[in-house]
C-alpha cells in the first residue's frame, strides 16, 4: 500500500536531475581527465539522486516497517552530501592543500561511521520511538533524536553552511569569479535553509512529517547545471587560481566565448590601471583586442596607445594573434603590442578550448617598457657609431684620397726631372698614408663590428659553410684550412665570417703563409685544458679571455702578434644543444701566456706594419654576440695534452642555442 502526496513529483525529478548530472560529470570524467572539482559535482549528484529516492519510497510507504528502512537509506545520501559538499567548495577555490589526510578522515570517518550506526541503530543510539502520525490525510513518519542522533545532524549542518560560505566568501573577497561563485555557494546553502525552516517549524502541506531537505537539495543540483551552462564551470578555470596567476608580475586575463572578462589578477589591473576587469568587454579595456565573439586576435604592424579612448585598430597592435591549425592545434603567434598609460605592453593569447570548440580566451600581459628603452638607447648607440663611421669614411678618407693622389703626380713628375726619389721622401709619404688608410679601414671594421645585436639581427648559422665563405676571402694558396666538425650556430652571419676571416688573416701572418688552420665545434661546456675564464674573473695560467667575456672578429689585420685561435662559442650550439662552441686554431708559433691579455688590448701589435686593431674587432664581434673568448694552446686530437706550437681560440656563450 502507498500514498501520494505532491512532494512526490518533486523528490521523483530530483533522482532523474541528480542522475542526469552525476552522468554528465561521469562523461566529463573520461573526455577530458581528472578534476577534483567535476569529481565533487558528480559525487553530490550521486548522494542527492540517492536521498530523493530513499525519501520518495520513504514519504510514499504507509507501513511503519517500512518507512523506517527507508528513512535510514536516506542517510546514504545526506550525511554523504556534507562531505561532498566541503570537498567541492575546497576544490572549487583552489584550496585543494587543506584537505590533507586528518581532514579527509574525518569528511570520511563521518559519514562512516554515522550510516551503520542508524542502520543497525543498536540499543536504539540513534533513533528512539519510531511512529506513524496522521497529519491532513497523510502518514509521515516521527521518532526521537537521542543525543548521538543529534550531534550528527549538526555536523552535517555545520559542514553544509562551511561550504557554502567558504565559496561564497571566495566570490566577495577572494579571487573567485564573484557571480557563479556567489551562485554556488547559495546553490550550497540551500539544504541548510531547508533545515532552517524545519528548525523554525516553517513546514509545507502535510505537517511536520514531510521532508523538505531532500527536495532543496535537488534544487542546489538545477542550480549548479544552470551555472555550468552559463559560466562553463567545467571549461573555465573557475578560481583559486591566486597560487600562480595571483602573484606572478604578467597580468592574466580570462574572456569567455563572448569577449567578457571573466578573471583577472592584480598585476593585469595594476599595468592596464583598471580597478576592476571582470564582467567588462575586452575590447572595453584594450580597445581593438577583441570584441563579443571574437576568439582571434587582430593583426597589425605598429604600436598605438591603447585605453585613451580612442580606437585601436589592427594597425595599432603589433603583432599577429595565436592560429588556429586544421587538427585543432594553437600554433605559434605573435605577440600583440601596444602602450597604456606610457607603458610598452605586450600581450599574447591563446584560445580554451573543448575538444575542438573554443570557449574562452585567456590574455597574458607582460611590461616590456625596460626591453624598449633599452632597444631605443641600443638604436641611439648605433646611430651615434654610423656617424663616427661616416666620419672616418667620407671626413678622413677623402682627403687621404686627395694626398695621395697628388703624392702620386708629385712621384712621377720627380722621376722624370730626376730620374728617382734619392732622399725617399716620397716613398716614406706613401707608406704613412697607406699606414694612415689601414687605420681608417680597421677602425670603420671595429666601429661596425661592436654595433650591438637585437634578436632580430640574429639567425642560424652553419659554422662549416661561414668558415668556407671566410677562407675564401683569405689570399693564402699554400695554407690550409680543416673543418673537423661543424655546428649550427645562433648569430650574424656577416659578422662571424668577418670574425673567422680575421683570425685566418692573423694566423696567416703570424704563422707563415703555408700555416694549418682547424675549425670545430666544441661538444659541451667545458673547455679544454685551458679553461675558460669565468665571467668577471681571472683567466688560469696558459689561457686569456677577452676583456668582457668577447671574442675579436672580422678584419684585415692581424692583432697582437697572435696566431689565429680557436673560437669556442657558447649559445652556438652542436645537435642544438646550448652547451659547447666552436673553436679556432692553428700550426703556427702560438702565443705566449704573458702575452696573452695584451693582445687583446686594441692597438698592440707585436708586427710594426700591425695596427693593432685585429683582435679588438674579433673582440667586439664577440661581446655583441655575448660569447666569452679563451686563448689556450692547441688540444692533441688523442689526448687532453697540448700540442708544441700554435694558438687556439675558443668561444662560448651558454645562454644562446643553436638555430
Amino acid at each position: 500500500m502507498s500514498q501520494y502526496h505532491p512532494i512526490l513529483f518533486f523528490l521523483q525529478l530530483g533522482v532523474l536531475v541528480s542522475l542526469g548530472l552525476a552522468g554528465y560529470c561521469a562523461h566529463r570524467l573520461r573526455r577530458h581527465g581528472r578534476s577534483l572539482v567535476v569529481l565533487s559535482v558528480g559525487l553530490l549528484a550521486v548522494s542527492i539522486a540517492i536521498y530523493n529516492g530513499a525519501a520518495a519510497m520513504k514519504t510514499a510507504s504507509l507501513a511503519l516497517p517500512g518507512k523506517l528502512w527507508w528513512y535510514k537509506l536516506e542517510f546514504l545520501g545526506s550525511l554523504a552530501l556534507p562531505s561532498v559538499a566541503v570537498t567541492l567548495a575546497l576544490a572549487y577555490v583552489g584550496q585543494e592543500r587543506w584537505l590533507t589526510r586528518p581532514v579527509l578522515a574525518v569528511l570520511v570517518g563521518i559519514p562512516a561511521v554515522a550510516v551503520p550506526l542508524i542502520i543497525a541503530n543498536p540499543g536504539s543510539v540513534m533513533i528512539t520511538e519510531p511512529t506513524l502520525v496522521e497529519t491532513g490525510g497523510f502518514w509521515a513518519l516521527e521518532h526521537g533524536h537521542p543525543p548521538l542522533f543529534v550531534m550528527v545532524a549538526a555536523w552535517g549542518e555545520g559542514a553544509t553552511l562551511l561550504a557554502a560560505l567558504v565559496v561564497g566568501s571566495s566570490g566577495l573577497f577572494g579571487n573567485a569569479r564573484r557571480a557563479p561563485a556567489l551562485i554556488l555557494g547559495a546553490a550550497l546553502g540551500l539544504p541548510y535553509g531547508a533545515l532552517m525552516l524545519k528548525t523554525l517549524q516553517v513546514y509545507p502541506p502535510g505537517g511536520e512529517g514531510i521532508n523538505i531537505v531532500p527536495a532543496f537539495a535537488s534544487g542546489m543540483l538545477v542550480i549548479v547545471a544552470l551555472a555550468i551552462a552559463r559560466y562553463r564551470l567545467f571549461d573555465l578555470l573557475p578560481v583559486g587560481r591566486s597560487k600562480a596567476f595571483g602573484v606572478m608580475d604578467d597580468g592574466y586575463m580570462l574572456a569567455d566565448a563572448t569577449g567578457t572578462i571573466v578573471d583577472a589578477n592584480e598585476a593585469a589591473r595594476t599595468l592596464l590601471g583598471e580597478e576592476r576587469l571582470t564582467a567588462r568587454p575586452v575590447e572595453a579595456v584594450v580597445p581593438g583586442l577583441g570584441g563579443p565573439g571574437r576568439t582571434d586576435d587582430p593583426t597589425g604592424a605598429t604600436g598605438g596607445p591603447v585605453g585613451t579612448g580612442d580606437p585601436v585598430g589592427a594597425g595599432d597592435l603589433v603583432g599577429a594573434g595565436d592560429l588556429v591549425g586544421a587538427d585543432g592545434q594553437e600554433e605559434a603567434a605573435n605577440p600583440v603590442t601596444a602602450t597604456v598609460e606610457g607603458r610598452t605592453l605586450q600581450m599574447r593569447s591563446s584560445s580554451v578550448r573543448d575538444g575542438r570548440k573554443a570557449v574562452g580566451r585567456v590574455f597574458m600581459l607582460r611590461d616590456i617598457t625596460p626591453l624598449r628603452e633599452r632597444e631605443q638607447a641600443l638604436k641611439e648607440e648605433n646611430e651615434r657609431l654610423d656617424r663616427f663611421a661616416s666620419v672616418l669614411s667620407h671626413d678622413l678618407r677623402n682627403p687621404l684620397n686627395v694626398a695621395q693622389g697628388r703624392l702620386q703626380l708629385a712621384k712621377e713628375q720627380l722621376t722624370k726631372e730626376v730620374g728617382s726619389d734619392p732622399e725617399g721622401h716620397v716613398t716614406s709619404a706613401e707608406r704613412a698614408l697607406r699606414r694612415m688608410n689601414e687605420i681608417i679601414e680597421d677602425m670603420l671594421l671595429l666601429t661596425w663590428s661592436e654595433q650591438e645585436l637585437s634578436p632580430g639581427d640574429l639567425g642560424p648559422v652553419d659554422l662549416e659553410a661561414a668558415a668556407r665563405a671566410a677562407w675564401d676571402h683569405v689570399d693564402a694558396p699554400k695554407a690550409t684550412l680543416e673543418v673537423e666538425s661543424s655546428t649550427r650556430l645562433r648569430g650574424h652571419e656577416g659578422r662571424l665570417q668577418r670574425l673567422l676571416e680575421n683570425l685566418f688573416r692573423n694566423a696567416i701572418e703570424h704563422g707563415g703563409k703555408a700555416v694549418s688552420v682547424t675549425v670545430g665545434a666544441l661538444p659541451d661546456v667545458q673547455s679544454p685544458p685551458g679553461v675558460q675564464s669565468p665571467p668577471g674573473g681571472q683567466s688560469p695560467p696558459g689561457e686569456q679571455s677577452l676583456p668582457g667575456g668577447q671574442l675579436p672578429s672580422k678584419g684585415t689585420s692581424s692583432s697582437g702578434g697572435l696566431s689565429s685561435g680557436g673560437l669556442s662559442s657558447g649559445g652556438l650550439s652542436s645537435g642544438g644543444s646550448s652547451s659547447g662552441g666552436f673553436f679556432v686554431e692553428d700550426d703556427g708559433p702560438g702565443i705566449p701566456v704573458e702575452r696573452r691579455e695584451k693582445v687583446l688590448e686594441g692597438g698592440y701589435s707585436s708586427r710594426e706594419k700591425g695596427t693593432g686593431l685585429g683582435l679588438s674587432i674579433v673582440q667586439g664581434i664577440a661581446a655583441a654576440h655575448g660569447w666569452s673568448t679563451l686563448i689556450t694552446d692547441p688540444v692533441s686530437e688523442s689526448s687532453t695534452e697540448s700540442q708544441a706550437g700554435g694558438a687556439r681560440f675558443e668561444f662560448r656563450s651558454d645562454g644562446m642555442q643553436g638555430g
